[in-house]
């Protein structure tokens, strides 16, 4: 009666674009339940805008604001068996983007990440880490958005090859953590950026 989708993955690699594509496509008929709940990474990144500046939140700070989301997806899950739903057009459908896979990166071997995913497994979490190839790194990380991203790339590396190579290497970073994780991880290249087509993977992966 609750199940969910976690999205992972570098900036650039297309979490945000995957995550729009999920909601809109969840929302017709077939695809289930009439709820759902999607939290951004705007509400669960380690590095946050707080009234206009950037602040990064400390380890205890943050574990705290995840296990606040956990606490309300788990309640919700309460208040469907209280009710007696047993449809699955009444249970819950929940998006997490950039959640329990980035955090054990930022977290390095923290139990409470661990514990974080045993109750995420209990309410039927799914994960997906979005990743590009080697070739694809520079036309998507480096040149995609905007100058000022492209500055704000290439303030700590000397060469483009240089910040690629950082990304892979943190990409690589995830796919360690993905494994560790105790929820399954899909792991999708998003080089072509076809978000829908992926979006309607997911979806078919769950159903």
């Amino acid at each position: 009666m609750i199940r969910g989708v976690i999205i992972e993955g570098l900036s650039t690699a297309g979490k945000t674009s995957v995550f729009s594509a999920i909601k809109r496509l969840h929302c017709q008929p077939r695809n289930g339940e009439k709820t759902i709940i999607a939290i951004s990474e705007h509400y669960s990144q380690v590095l946050h805008s707080y009234q206009g500046a950037l602040r990064s939140m400390d380890k205890d700070e943050h574990i705290q604001l995840l296990n606040h989301h956990v606490d309300y997806l788990e309640q919700q899950f309460e208040w469907i068996h209280l009710l007696g739903h047993t449809k699955p057009s009444n249970g819950i459908f929940y998006l997490l983007e950039r959640f329990n896979v980035n955090h054990r990166a930022a977290f390095i071997n923290s139990v409470e990440i661990e514990m974080l995913e045993k109750r995420l497994s209990r309410l039927n979490a799914h994960c997906v880490l979005l990743t590009l190839s080697p070739d694809a790194v520079e036309a998507r990380y480096i040149e995609s958005r905007s100058a000022a991203w492209k500055s704000y790339v290439m303030e700590n590396h000397r060469t483009v090859t240089e910040a690629c190579q950082k990304f892979l290497e943190d990409q690589e970073k995830l796919r360690m953590c993905a494994k560790q994780s105790l929820i399954p991880t899909l792991e999708i290249n998003t080089d072509e950026a076809d978000w829908d087509s992926y979006a309607k993977r997911i979806l078919l992966e769950l159903s």
